[in-house]
């Protein structure tokens, strides 16, 4: 059964993640979990009961990276007051942990890495203003700022005319 318990809360997880697993192999499978705060109208009341049994099972099954969208209080899409979960998180996930939400420096993705908690930091929205965001947190050069109004449209606006350092600096 589904529900109820924690084993059972994450048994769907657990049983999608062994079958994929099967299927295409650990190397091949990973897993995003936003395990602090209201994401899509869903919300826990008790995350760190939850989100530690989720993460120890998909460490089981050796998947090859869990992310975390965690957004803090200023987040850009969800803001929540509840701490984010990646260091209790990864001190029961062996694999790589990957962080996500709202990391817009090359300063604060560093902190992340710097603190041993992420083995890695990926940028969604950020990479939609910045077409080359690993040479401008590179060069340290200036960020595009992103336009909210185009996020999720039928249009191609927002997603392919943001300019390039190249095309900015000519």
């Amino acid at each position: 059964a589904y529900g109820g318990s924690v084993d059972n809360r994450i048994r769907l997880l657990s049983d999608v993640a062994e079958r994929v697993v099967a299927a295409i192999g650990a190397d091949r499978t990973s897993v995003r979990l936003s395990p602090n705060g209201e994401s899509q109208g869903v919300d826990d009341s008790d995350p760190h009961a939850l989100f530690l049994p989720a993460a120890k099972r998909l460490s089981e099954l050796g998947i090859a990276f869990l992310e975390l969208r965690e957004p803090g209080p200023e987040g850009t899409f969800g803001r929540t007051e509840v701490p984010k979960l990646s260091p209790a998180i990864r001190t029961v996930f062996d694999g790589p942990l990957v962080v996500n939400s709202d990391y817009i420096t090359r300063e604060e993705a560093q902190a992340a890495l710097d603190s041993g908690v992420a083995d890695a930091v990926s940028f969604g929205r950020t990479f939609l203003a910045n077409p080359d965001l690993p040479e401008r947190l590179r060069t340290g050069a200036p960020l595009n700022e992103s336009n909210m109004a185009t996020w999720y449209s039928q249009g191609p606006e927002g997603y392919i005319d943001y300019p390039a350092l190249a095309k900015q600096d000519a």
